[in-house]
């Protein structure tokens, strides 16, 4: 058994960002036998918006118009699957240097972990499941952070990693293989619709809490820290 998990982040993890003081991660995890036909259909209604707009390229969620946020928003709550946020209150980190960006990466690692951890704990990704692919928007990632949180994935949940052979540590229960991937958004519609839920969740946190009405019910939240 598979399952995806697509993700995006909007704002920084820098508390000195202008726009706000939350740092969120949203998207979608999907069940590998839904995840073609959730995504074709997606595909198909991005494609019919940028016909009716006019728009070339990619349908940018910064650009985009309160309706047709809406309207995505409201076939995105009719797929099976999850949506998945964690918003990060930037303002009550203390443990973090924001100008190292070791430690940024670090921490993102820390909070997608966490994030899979309440997923299983909440029964979202079942105890059987044999790989874990993490799709996440390529922009402004160095290429090691694709084996630095593979790795610490892969660490965590698998206690029979050789890199804890000689060492103690609570162990999870869950055993999975992880595949990370950086994907570019202008070809993947996934992180487009992860994107989008980051955005407006961010939005949700600074703004007005209200636009979350068009949420999945039962979506899945981690408030850190």
């Amino acid at each position: 058994m598979k399952y995806y998990l697509f993700l995006d982040d909007s704002g920084q993890l820098h508390k000195n960002y202008p726009l706000g003081k939350h740092f969120v991660y949203g998207g979608l995890l999907i069940k590998e036998s839904e995840y073609h036909r959730i995504n074709q259909n997606y595909k198909k209604l991005v494609k019919k918006i940028k016909q009716e707009k006019v728009i070339e390229g990619e349908l940018k969620t910064s650009q985009m118009d309160i309706p047709t946020r809406r309207r995505l928003l409201k076939r995105l709550s009719k797929y099976p699957c999850v949506q998945v946020f964690v918003t990060v209150d930037v303002s009550k980190l203390v443990r973090i240097n924001f100008n190292n960006k070791k430690d940024v990466v670090r921490y993102k690692n820390h909070i997608i972990r966490r994030l899979i951890e309440k997923l299983i704990n909440l029964n979202k990704i079942p105890k059987q499941c044999e790989l874990i692919e993490v799709n996440i928007d390529n922009q402004n990632i160095a290429h090691s952070s694709i084996d630095s949180l593979e790795d610490h994935l892969f660490n965590y949940f698998n206690e029979d990693n050789y890199y804890y052979i000689h060492r103690q540590y609570d162990t999870t229960s869950f055993k999975s293989d992880f595949k990370v991937n950086y994907r570019d958004s202008k070809s993947n519609y996934m992180i487009q619709a992860a994107d989008l839920l980051a955005n407006t969740e961010f939005n949700a946190l600074e703004k007005d809490p209200r636009i979350r009405n068009v949420y999945k019910s039962g979506y899945v939240v981690l408030r850190l820290p």
